[in-house]
């Protein structure tokens, strides 16, 4: 018994260093793919301070809490209004988890 509640701690602990290097790297395609246009004062954070005026969301998508990982896979991957779609040969389905999970774990 004491051997099975050592395997599991060792299991969620890996886990866990697994997904903070997930959200590292989420942040690191973040900066490399978004920030030019999503961060504080850039383009689309303009635009979309236009989009959620009055509504008590906030414009700047790192500082979202409402976000969910299925809606940041599906926009990065088709395009919403004037931003474009990824390709996977730029985001590949692995990176995009992991953008995702970054931004879903700023709750």
């Amino acid at each position: 018994m004491k051997n099975i509640k050592i395997l599991i701690l060792a299991l969620i602990t890996a886990s866990s260093l697994f997904a903070n290097e997930n959200i590292k790297e989420g942040k690191q395609l973040f900066d490399k793919w978004c920030i030019s246009c999503h961060g504080v004062d850039m383009p689309a954070t303009k635009a979309l301070a236009i989009v959620y005026k009055g509504t008590g969301i906030s414009p700047v998508i790192e500082q979202r809490d409402e976000l969910n990982k299925e809606f940041v896979k599906y926009v990065v991957r088709y395009g919403r209004f004037s931003m474009p779609f990824f390709r996977k040969v730029e985001i590949n389905d692995k990176e995009l988890e992991n953008l995702a999970e970054y931004l879903y774990s700023k709750k």
